[in-house]
């Protein structure tokens, strides 16, 4: 079978199963009860559309999420096809509601003129609610009052003061309750997902990552944090492994693990055959970026989607906060995995010098000193709390972008070579989640669960789990672009219901971005695994079993830590 058949099959597939949500209302609603609306139906076959597409990878994974957002924009927004758009109310039950309201002996040119005002404003919301349609039919009612238009005391000034009491008590009442709305997305807010606040914060750490590849900075730094760790080959291991974990805090994780490859490549060359030490130093590479990231918003998309869901729901947590819990997860597991790497792979090489192979001097010239500067300047403001400067992260990363253009130091051509296809697929995972929450699916779907009484350790462990398993074998931004918006919600319904706190809700999400980054065990998780893989020294089993019990490892760590922070009021 060729490529083509096996990708039209997958299409099949997506298209079949994706497609078939859309008959969710004639399966689900009765005469009775209306459980879920055609808006909401078109949400959930587009979140199975992006998860089977993300999976299967039918076409790139970021092109998915440009799908993702062409197809809410088209499909579910105010701005929607013309064919594509649903009658979003009942038209006669509101003017029904009107005249009850009113009442039998009403002016019957006022009654019409209040029914074309409120429709007209019900049309251009979108997000409608019973509460809404009150307040707007009331607004409208009493508008002659409130203008001074009618005689204060007069006939007139009572019938339209009744015809307001009448909106939250009698007929008029039950009906408003009874109404079937349906809400759509803004067209603003999809479109705002571009160029969402995280977006930014990530596009500053890509502008800092490149000028230090251009300027040396990586390389020289690697030099220079390598020294302490001396020719012993187990401290080597170690030094290799932290200094690909602290570049991959800053740098993509795909970047860094192809430069640290490239440094090691001449080093592995000077194993003997049958010496297993290989296996151990081309695995630290992948497992040292893989879990680097965790220790910065900037140092991989799941910390920032759930950086940004944490701030949409009022969770106060910020870079420098990220860092004092992320960089000593990092430490640990660093430490853990340093342990099990020179236990399942013994290193028999007497000793490495890798002085050889790293070698050169920080660069003096007036850009390379601009890079350094904006560098520290950036990292510092991210670390200080934000009370002392003023700015937040997000702002703050508009600093090196800012500074890196006026300046030359990122050009033109830099900017065209950026991983533009990574900001585009975190956009997607964020459109997901603002079609999820403005067309009210995700409150709908929240309130038909009893989350109130749910226990929040075996939620944290539970969402963890499945997580983890589906990081493994799908992309990890994609993992966290479908199930942080559905998580970020159950956080807000527990917390609205009091069976979680603010502790319980950031870990929820911070134990979710944690678990998308651990899943490394099979060459396909993750970009650094597969390029360490493809160099020869590592074998799948030796890789899958490594990665497992680092995995497993990983999250018991960090809901042990999580749940440690929140019991000493870290979160506040």
């Amino acid at each position: 079978m060729s490529s083509t058949q096996k990708t039209l099959i997958k299409l099949f597939v997506v298209l079949l199963l994706s497609g078939s949500a859309l008959f969710l209302p004639n399966m689900l609603n009765t005469p009775d009860e209306t459980l879920i609306n055609p808006i909401q139906a078109r949400v959930v076959a587009l979140f199975i559309f992006a998860a089977l597409m993300w999976i299967l990878e039918v076409i790139p994974i970021w092109t998915t999420s440009v799908l993702v957002i062409t197809l809410t924009l088209l499909g579910m927004s105010n701005q929607s096809l013309n064919f594509l758009q649903v009658d979003r109310y009942d038209t006669a039950a509101i003017k029904e509601i009107i005249s009850d309201a009113y009442g039998p002996n009403a002016d019957q040119e006022t009654v019409a003129k209040t029914e074309e005002t409120v429709l007209a404003d019900l049309k251009k919301q979108t997000s409608l609610t019973p509460a809404y349609v009150r307040t707007t039919i009331n607004n409208t009612v009493l508008a002659p009052v409130v203008k001074g238009k009618v005689e204060k005391g007069s006939e007139k000034e009572q019938a339209l003061l009744a015809a307001s009491a009448n909106l939250y008590t009698g007929s008029a009442s039950e009906k408003i309750e009874k109404l079937e709305l349906i809400s759509v997305s803004k067209q603003k807010s999809i479109f705002a997902t571009f160029a969402d606040p995280i977006i930014i914060l990530f596009l500053g750490g890509f502008f800092l990552a490149d000028a230090a590849t251009k300027y040396r900075l990586d390389v020289n730094l690697a030099r220079v944090l390598l020294k302490p760790f001396g020719t012993n080959p187990k401290y080597v291991l170690l030094g290799l492994m932290s200094v690909t974990a602290v570049f991959s805090m800053f740098m993509s994780n795909t970047a860094t693990a192809a430069m640290m490859l490239a440094l090691l490549t001449p080093v592995l060359a000077l194993f003997k055959p049958e010496d297993r030490g290989r296996a151990a130093f081309a695995l630290c590479i992948p497992i040292g970026a893989n879990v680097g990231g965790i220790g910065t918003p900037i140092g991989t998309p799941p910390n920032a989607i759930a950086l940004k869901f944490m701030q949409d729901i009022g969770l106060d947590v910020s870079f420098g906060k990220w860092m004092a819990f992320g960089i000593p997860f990092v430490v640990i597991m660093l430490i853990v995995a340093w342990f099990v790497l020179l236990k399942m792979f013994p290193i028999s090489q007497p000793s490495l010098d890798l002085s050889k192979e790293l070698h050169g001097k920080f660069l003096k010239t007036p850009k390379a000193i601009i890079v350094y500067i904006t560098f520290i300047v950036t990292i510092l403001m991210w670390v200080i709390p934000k009370e002392y400067h003023g700015l937040d992260s997000n702002s703050v990363a508009i600093i090196p972008i800012a500074v890196f253009s006026v300046t030359g130091v990122i050009t033109k051509k830099d900017l065209q070579a950026m991983s533009w296809d990574v900001l585009w697929l975190v956009a997607g995972g964020f459109a997901l989640g603002v079609a999820l929450s403005e067309t009210n699916l995700a409150k709908d779907m929240i309130n038909a669960i009893p989350f109130g009484t749910w226990d929040s350790t075996v939620l944290l462990i539970g969402a963890s789990c499945i997580c983890l398993f589906m990081a493994t074998f799908m992309s990890h931004t994609a993992t966290a672009a479908l199930l942080v918006p559905i998580l970020g919600g159950v956080a807000s319904a527990m917390l609205a219901a009091g069976s979680m706190d603010g502790a319980g809700a950031v870990a929820l999400l911070v134990t979710v971005a944690f678990a998308s980054s651990l899943g490394m065990a099979l060459p396909i998780s993750t970009p650094p695994n597969a390029m360490a893989y493809a160099t020869g020294h590592i074998e799948q089993k030796g890789m899958a079993i490594s990665g497992t019990i680092l995995c497993l490892l990983g999250l018991v760590i960090t809901i042990i830590m999580m749940k440690l922070l929140g019991g000493v009021g870290f979160f506040g």
